[in-house]
């Protein structure tokens, strides 16, 4: 059938902020689904709080509302944009409650749901309904209540029995779900989990820990047509968030009997739910021991998994389920990478394998065990011809300094513990455990991974063992080791390591090229090369097959996908027979994976040519033969050049992204990445997109022209280079990611375009950089570098206390911290960080009650466009990736910011800045000082380009390749708003004033602590946009789920430095009718001011005190800044309680000083009148 003519105007919902289970993956499946709408003659309106998002860009939508994602606002939207029907399922858990809630209270009446009916969104996350529906259908499930309250919970628990499982309805990523073992830890989780249910129900259930977890990802469309998109197995056991666990596609324990079983069940399903146009995830389990199957839960909308699964086939899951909710069928609607019907299913020949990412080092009083409450940043993905090659290539995408199996431990019991508690790093105890030779199944009573995987990881090691100085002259010996993953970089450190040589990895690359031992790359074409590939989407592997080696030598490789066979490339994945596991490996209903050569039932012995390797390493010498490593590199560097293939005349780019969403390195990367693709597409140049992130749109296929999923390394990145001999490459716009391997980059004459390498070093080099900025005779805070302890504490005493400390080359803060004295530096010194002289640590001196701005510019070496300068509203010792920003200022006299300007274009004249800048600076004392020098796109980004209309990181991309700024300008100016009569060149002047604030994962990482310092810890922002800065504070505020009330009782406790302000900010809010509730030394100087507030004891002091009022909701508001000693550990313990309670607060002054003003003017005007972006532009 065509599409659907009754329907005109569709509201699309967004996710919001990036935050712990909901992060890029909704960016991509709601920019699939804006595209394909408007494509298809649909007026698109879409409304999502966050500025950062490529779907909240102008050009995908007809109407953008970068508003509050609350029920109040999405009714105005519709009445203002006479919206016929809402499509929820593209925007996570948050899309989907909202939706929910409103049509519950009969807000949507008239609209049509589209994707997922309502009573189909019911029964999918109502865990009650989903009981009920499970059971008609005769599914198994695990033995479980529901509880509605706290005496509920303790019969459920007390007729099922420990261990118990607690899960929360309507919650995103496991909110509220948790593994109690005794009643204590039940109490505590079954009350967090009442709270965390927006409709305050828990699923009590019996514990299925050890058991395999697996989803299947599904498409239905209205005629009932059902496809297994993908299977994806569970590496880590049930009891850790799928979100948290080591995930492999296809999965490969299955034995067809299983699969088919799966699969059938998931049809069912969905058929029960009553999805029936869109994509939907189900979670199945299966006990090793007997095979019992059950059902956990199903998702009734495109998920994170979703997006692996899109990225692990190239099937677009968003794009297909949005085409179904707008009326097609499956077999209508054609697969653009290869043009057959979307109806076929998926079928691939090679193994992907994403690892999360995870960020505890920024919150080191969290607790780090995994938990079936999620608590990963990001993750990635590794594509192999092979499980051991795909673990090992995600293993080294993390960017955490891993290059494989990385050794942790050599103590036993350590390895051993590790091992046993889920946890962050526990594959790599897992290794160490055979390191230290215990068994295959010695290592599964610990951790019950599956007996397989663990054979798999066993057998690495045992070739990790192998490994010698033969495989520097033998060809057939390193192509062994490659095609099982082994990095170079690993190679080399074996070597070192086992014969004292000093191997490094750009001679280990080069002896692989002389010796041919060079990557094939394949394509993620959904059907195992059955059909051509329309749209290439690329991965490197290393066959075994003597005719991909061939072609390699023949250079026929890097001009052609060599269509390899399954069973050539996948020799090693066989399933192990073993009573335990019964494993036969299976890809799909229609064609299964031919790498299922058994292993016998004694999981040791070797049967592909990977293990004889390992078998035979008795009889491999380790013969000193480090010195001949070959040709120079450029030799063969250019050997390789000489094979790279000429088909395509049309000049190409290369854009290195950022990895792995982190703390300091998220989604703002990402979209000036692809707008650097957008814009080399207008150039008519071809992009080249380098990736290693499922979650984003730059890893979307349709974003670049091509597409490679590869690790973020020196080693993979140089071959593709070789392989493709791009015209320039941008390694701008991914953070600090691919600006780190710009020295690397230029040893092999690779050609960087706009900034570069040598600039950024002096960006990045302290002592250069203080160098150029004395040339230029600017401000800085006084400075350090120090390569010993006692050099620290001679530059910090000769500075002068306090001081801001870290190390250098880092992002988001890492390590970051302001002490006040030789104590706190003697401890900061011992524990945070290790100084030497390749590692020194900076030591600046600390700006108290400074102004900070952020300035974000483009150049292009004659002129300079300052894009927008936002000040932050907390003072100097909150990471700028934490404060709130404003743009434009509205407190900074004009003298001031004409300084700036100037300041900033002489920089990036002096410096030779060619593209994107961002400089950080800070007003002390009517000073400008000069902070640091970002030589590349900022996280501001994005945020900078919706506030003021004009895309800078395209504006960026033109100049890098044709060097115009003004041209560029003009080109991307389409409303006229910017000034070309200034200099520098700047935007003309905004009628309104954009905020971005950040939020933060708190609520996700257990004993975390709220205060913010210098050392970051956001994940995501929003942005509120209005004519006045108190209604945009508000709206940013109640984007982040920090809604500033309106009336009732504001506590206020102060640290002593702060308590100066005390009297003036309670004052404020006393005029705007709150009450004043504070702790003793706070209410004493409120008291001497004449202020009337009510004195309450601190939780050290006794009871009743704050805490208590906190849990009886009498409290409207928490204002709460840090002390040291007791206060210290009284002020961590109130945030966590404010935390739990859901209620607003803020940890500084200047935070609180903005809300009383926010609040005050909203009193005169409904905040929640939303106005698309459109009209702000």
């Amino acid at each position: 059938m065509p599409k659907r003519n009754d329907i005109h105007t569709i509201l699309l919902i967004g996710s919001g902020p990036i935050v712990i289970g909901q992060a890029c993956e909704f960016d991509y499946s709601g920019t699939q689904a804006a595209k394909t709408l408007k494509s298809l003659g649909y007026r698109v309106v879409l409304i999502n709080s966050n500025p950062a998002t490529i779907m909240t860009d102008p050009d995908f939508a007809h109407r953008t509302y970068i508003e509050p994602i609350t029920e109040e606002i999405i009714a105005n939207i519709i009445k203002q944009e006479k919206v016929d029907a809402i499509l929820p399922t593209m925007g996570g858990q948050t899309a989907l409650n909202v939706a929910m809630s409103m049509y519950e209270k009969g807000m949507l009446e008239g609209i049509e749901f589209l994707g997922a009916k309502p009573d189909a969104i019911k029964k999918g996350e109502d865990r009650q309904a989903f009981k009920e529906a499970m059971l008609k259908i005769g599914m198994d499930l695990p033995k479980s209540r529901y509880a509605y309250n706290e005496d509920e919970a303790l019969e459920a628990a007390k007729e099922i029995g420990f261990p118990l499982i607690i899960r929360a309805s309507y919650t995103l990523a496991g909110g509220g779900s948790g593994v109690a073992y005794n009643i204590e830890e039940f109490r505590i989780l079954a009350k967090a989990g009442l709270e965390a249910s927006p409709i305050s129900e828990i699923l009590i259930e019996e514990s299925l820990l050890g058991w395999k977890e697996f989803e299947m990802e599904v498409i239905r469309d209205k005629f009932d047509n059902c496809i297994i998109v993908c299977s994806i197995e569970n590496l880590d056991p049930m009891g850790v968030h799928t979100g948290d666990s080591i995930t492999i596609a296809p999965a490969l324990t299955l034995t067809d009997k299983e699969y088919q079983r799966m699969r059938d069940a998931s049809f069912k399903i969905l058929r029960e739910i009553g999805v029936d146009t869109g994509g939907s995830n189900v979670q199945f389990a299966i006990n090793p021991q007997n095979g019992r199957m059950t059902v956990i839960e199903m998702n009734p909308r495109v998920s994170r998994s979703s997006a692996l699964a899109s990225k692990a086939t190239g099937y677009p899951i968003a794009k297909v389920a949005t085409l179904l909710a707008v009326g097609f069928s499956l077999d209508e609607i054609k697969n653009d990478i290869t043009g057959t019907p979307a109806s076929f299913e998926p079928s691939i020949d090679y193994i992907v394998t994403k690892i999360p990412r995870f960020t505890f080092e920024k919150f080191p009083n969290a607790d780090s065990t995994l938990t079936t409450s999620m608590k990963s940043i990001g993750e990635v993905m590794g594509i192999g011809g092979s499980f051991k090659e795909s673990l090992q290539k995600a293993l080294c995408s993390l960017e955490v300094g891993y290059f494989g199996l990385n050794t942790l431990t050599s103590d036993i019991e350590v390895a051993r513990a590790q091992t046993r508690r889920p946890n962050a790093t526990r594959l790599l105890y897992i290794a160490d455990c055979f390191r230290l030779g215990l068994s295959i199944d010695e290592v599964y009573e610990l951790c019950h991974v599956d007996r397989w995987f663990l054979s798999q990881i066993y057998e690495l090691i045992q070739s990790e063992c192998a490994i010698s100085s033969d495989v520097l002259h033998d060809a057939k010996l390193l192509r062994a080791y490659k095609s099982q993953g082994f990095s170079d970089r690993m190679i080399c450190e074996i070597l070192n390591k086992s014969e004292n040589l000093e191997l490094r990895e750009s001679e280990l690359f080069a002896i692989r090229q002389n010796l041919g031992v060079v990557a094939q790359y394949e394509e993620v074409d959904t059907c195992a090369a059955e059909f051509e590939a329309l749209t290439p989407y690329m991965y490197s592997t290393f066959p075994l097959n003597p005719l991909a080696q061939m072609l390699e030598s023949s250079g026929a490789e890097s001009e052609n996908t060599s269509q390899t066979s399954a069973e050539s490339r996948n020799a090693d994945s066989g399933a192990l027979d073993s009573d335990s596991t019964n494993n036969n490996i299976n890809t799909s209903a229609e064609s299964k994976n031919a790498d299922s050569s058994a292993l016998d039932s004694d999981s040791t012995k070797q049967t592909s040519q990977r293990g004889e390797i390992c078998d035979e390493k008795s009889r491999l010498c380790r013969s000193e033969q480090g010195d001949k490593a070959g040709a120079p590199i450029d030799e063969a560097s250019d050997k390789l050049r000489d094979l790279s293939h000429k088909a395509n005349a049309q000049k190409k780019v290369l854009i290195i992204g950022g990895g792995p969403n982190r703390i300091g390195q998220g989604i703002e990367f990402d979209y000036c990445c692809v707008h650097a693709s957008f814009a080399l597409r207008d150039l008519g140049v071809k992009s080249i997109m380098y990736n290693c992130n499922p979650e984003t749109v730059s890893t979307d296929y349709d974003t670049s022209d091509m597409l490679y999923f590869e690790p973020i390394d020196f080693e993979h990145i140089h071959s593709l280079i070789l392989r493709e001999n791009p015209d320039g490459i941008i390694v701008h716009f991914g953070g600090q990611t691919p600006l780190k391997l710009s020295k690397y980059l230029t040893t092999i004459n690779a050609k960087i375009i706009g900034t570069s390498a040598r600039v950024i070093d002096i960006a990045e080099d302290r002592k250069k950089f203080s160098a150029f900025a004395q040339k230029l005779a600017l401000n800085q805070p006084q400075n350090g570098s120090a390569t010993s302890k006692d050099e620290a504490f001679s530059i910090a005493n000769h500075i002068g206390y306090p001081v801001l400390v870290r190390p250098s080359y880092v992002l988001g803060g890492r390590a970051m911290r302001v002490v006040q004295d030789d104590d706190e530096l003697r401890v900061y010194m011992d524990e945070a960080v290790k100084v030497s002289e390749d590692s020194p640590v900076l030591i600046d001196k600390f700006l108290d009650h400074a102004i900070e701005l952020d300035v974000d510019a483009v150049c292009d070496g004659k002129e300079v466009y300052i894009g927008g300068i936002m000040q932050h509203i907390e003072e100097a010792g909150v990471h700028s990736g934490d404060s709130t920003s404003m743009l434009p200022s509205v407190s900074i006299e004009e003298s001031m910011l004409a300084e700036i300007r100037a300041t900033t274009e002489k920089i990036a004249l002096e410096l030779g800045i060619i593209g994107l800048l961002n400089i950080q600076y800070a007003i002390h004392n009517g000073v400008l000082f000069l902070i640091e020098v970002n030589p590349r796109a900022s996280r501001t980004v994005p945020f900078v380009s919706k506030a003021t209309g004009i895309p800078l990181a395209k504006v960026a991309t033109r100049v890098m390749w044709q060097g115009d700024l003004r041209e560029a300008l003009r080109f991307y100016d389409a409303n006229n708003r910017i000034d070309f009569t200034t200099k520098p060149l700047e935007p003309k002047k905004l009628a309104h004033i954009a905020l971005k604030v950040s939020v933060f994962p708190f609520n996700k990482l257990s004993g975390a602590d709220l205060i913010l310092g210098p050392e970051m810890k956001s994940t995501g922002e929003v942005m509120g946009i209005s004519h006045s800065f108190g209604i945009s504070f508000a709206k940013a505020q109640n984007a982040a789920k920090n809604t500033l009330p309106k009336s009732g009782k504001i506590f206020l406790s102060l640290a002593d430095c702060d308590k100066p302000f005390a009297s003036d900010l309670a004052r404020a809010f006393i005029e705007l009718g709150f009450e004043i509730c504070a702790t003793k030394g706070t209410h004493e100087r409120l008291s001497s001011d004449g202020l009337a507030s009510q004195s309450v004891l601190k939780i050290s002091e006794g009871r009743p005190n704050i805490q208590d009022l906190i849990m009886n909701k009498e409290i409207a508001m928490v204002i709460n800044t840090s002390d040291d000693g007791q206060t210290k550990s009284d002020s961590a313990n109130i945030r966590r309680q404010v935390l739990k309670s859901s209620i607003p607060y803020f940890t500084t002054i200047a935070g609180a000083q903005v809300a009383a003003r926010s609040i005050l003017e909203s009193k005169s005007e409904d905040i929640n009148i939303p106005k698309a972006l459109q009209d702000y532009l």
